[in-house]
């Protein structure tokens, strides 16, 4: 599988209601955001990781991959910086010879719920986008009256987003075979040329893209032979109990005295 489309295809979630899995997502999202307990957002990662799982098997794209390890080190990154830097009742220190490093304990729990609330967002949202083809998407925006502006701009963003990528790593690894990043000035100079290179390739795509859709009738409007599954009432209920149930558990997770207290922020 190359790409994000093919997977969402290949969902067995994709004939659910697109606007339908856009409010479940929205929901775990706001949950797992105002949550001040830890708990809810590893019930919103659990969650968002079996439907993820079930969608795709873990098969993803190489460039997916590698962006989701590049988001996962940011988030453990940032989560040291926030244990590091916010004051309270010292935990725990570490000396590293020349410095030492003070960990304070509403410091640890601060950037551990943090981190679990971003890992939480991602997982959720790469379910929604692994199950949800964008033309489907599209076309539920338009029963909901978004402006056809915005969708076919959403539309043609997304699609020829993966043909300029296609082209960066085409020009990549000529370059690379050229030894253009062989030493760090070659590097610098090579890097520079494929950004000029590939900006001035967006323009001529543009403008070739834009002759072949008004040969083809283009008039604003990406038509759809089979329309998406509209917004049901079962799917506004669902997303509200999902809502309001990881509200009541967060209020009761936070009370003083609880048998989860160790989870208290």
């Amino acid at each position: 599988m190359n790409t994000m489309d093919e997977i969402a295809y290949s969902s067995p979630f994709r004939d659910w209601s697109p606007l339908g899995k856009l409010a479940l997502t929205l929901s775990l999202l706001v949950s797992s955001l105002i949550a001040s307990s830890i708990l809810i957002p590893l019930i919103v990662f659990l969650v968002g990781f079996a439907l993820f799982f079930h969608s795709t098997r873990l098969r993803l794209p190489r460039v997916i991959a590698f962006a989701l390890l590049n988001a996962l080190l940011i988030f453990i990154v940032s989560a040291l910086v926030i244990a590091l830097v916010t004051a309270g009742q010292p935990l725990w220190a570490v000396d590293l010879w020349v410095v030492t490093l003070h960990f304070s304990q509403e410091g640890v729990q601060l950037a551990t719920l943090v981190f679990f609330r971003a890992v939480a967002g991602v997982m959720v949202m790469l379910f929604f986008a692994a199950s949800t083809p964008l033309p489907q998407l599209a076309n539920a925006l338009r029963q909901v009256k978004v402006p056809k502006e915005i969708v076919e701009l959403t539309v043609l963003v997304y699609r020829y987003s993966f043909l300029l990528l296609e082209q960066l790593s085409t020009m990549y690894v000529a370059a690379d075979c050229r030894l253009g990043f062989r030493g760090y000035r070659n590097k610098y100079r090579t890097t520079s040329k494929l950004a000029v290179n590939v900006f001035t390739r967006s323009m001529d795509m543009a403008e070739r893209s834009q002759v072949a859709l008004n040969a083809r009738g283009f008039r604003g409007v990406f038509h759809s032979y089979r329309s998406p599954v509209r917004l049901s009432i079962k799917w506004i209920v669902l997303s509200a109990a999902v809502f309001f149930s990881l509200y009541a558990i967060n209020q009761l997770v936070v009370e003083p005295g609880h048998v989860l207290g160790m989870f208290k922020m």
